[in-house]
């Protein structure tokens, strides 16, 4: 019987298990350690997995029977795209459908940086009532600054209308200009220097490449304004920590928020969580009770063709189909 491997914390939820187990057994590995994984996919069809663990190439190449790799979410940088194309297999994702959650999700860490929320939340509960003085010498209004979107793609489209919503100008950096979408919304578009120079906040919706590692480094944050507040929404290694930390200690920037880390998760010890003015979440920015259904039954419709010889509908690495499997 063909065998569906789901790693554990993948979010996919029990509607599509049902559906999947119409065509396949479905095992969930005990934890989300590529060990885990490893122990089950040595006779696994198909694997999903959710931002962890790794599908490196040795798990790839020890996998004999697999044929189709889900990556349940949008980011593929956890997958060894190269090696699955070399044996034939096919490599999806689920494009546009945590879309809305991400950016919802983006404009929360925002407004929890220009408001102090968690800072607000602790004194309350703490019993620090006296505290709200000092933050409201600290809290900003969102109305009337600029904000910078590095990366203008599902995600940042739908950020920039949202900031238009809280009276933001909106400034963008991304490769290649999108001058209809400029023209449409109002915004405007400035070299990736200027971006860092003239904006309040930053949110950053782009994929980790050999290009974007390190894109925020200690040169970007000197740019930067000092009262600047940087939201990652793209990948932890598109900022340095160590140099993130450095900026922090020397009030180059006012603030940072962030859903994703350079190692996941995070070591609790971390100095990045020591200051009052980070806001960290534990990489959920697209995880709703709506992009769960709407991802989970996506990649499960995706299963279901491939394991019936069929193309699926979000596949990353067409070039696959020119090759035939081992």
């Amino acid at each position: 019987m063909r065998k569906i491997v789901v790693t554990f914390g993948s979010g996919i939820i029990d509607q599509a298990l049902v559906m999947m187990r119409e065509v396949a057994q479905v095992t969930v590995t005990r934890d989300d350690s590529e060990t885990a994984l490893l122990a089950e996919a040595g006779d696994a069809d198909a694997i999903l997995v959710g931002p962890m663990p790794s599908v490196t190439r040795s798990l790839i190449e020890s996998s004999s029977r697999l044929r189709h790799i889900a990556r349940v979410g949008v980011g593929l940088d956890s997958v060894d795209i190269e090696a699955a194309t070399e044996r034939g297999i096919l490599v999806t994702n689920a494009p546009e459908l945590t879309a809305d959650s991400v950016a919802e999700f983006t404009l929360s860490l925002l407004l929890s940086l220009a408001k102090n929320i968690p800072r607000c939340d602790r004194a309350v509960r703490e019993g620090r009532w006296d505290e709200r003085v000092e933050l409201m010498g600290t809290n900003i209004e969102l109305k009337g600054r600029t904000h910078g979107i590095v990366g203008m793609g599902r995600i940042g489209r739908r950020v920039a209308v949202m900031c238009k919503g809280f009276g933001m100008r909106v400034l963008y950096f991304k490769r290649n200009r999108d001058l209809e979408f400029e023209q449409s919304l109002g915004i405007g578009y400035v070299p990736f220097q200027g971006l860092l120079k003239e904006c309040d906040s930053i949110s950053l919706h782009l994929p980790l490449t050999n290009e974007t590692a390190n894109l925020f480094d200690s040169p970007q944050f000197k740019s930067m304004k000092k009262t600047a507040l940087l939201i990652n929404q793209a990948r932890g290694k598109v900022v340095n920590e160590e140099a993130l930390v450095r900026a922090l200690k020397e009030g180059s920037i006012g603030g940072y928020a962030s859903d994703v880390y350079e190692n996941e998760p995070p070591d609790p010890k971390s100095e990045l969580l020591e200051f009052k003015n980070v806001v960290v979440t534990p990489h959920l920015g697209g995880g709703t009770l709506e992009s769960r259904l709407r991802v989970s039954m996506a990649v499960a419709k995706d299963v279901i063709k491939v394991m019936r010889g069929g193309i699926p509908e979000n596949l990353a690495n067409r070039e696959v189909l020119q090759r035939r499997p081992l």
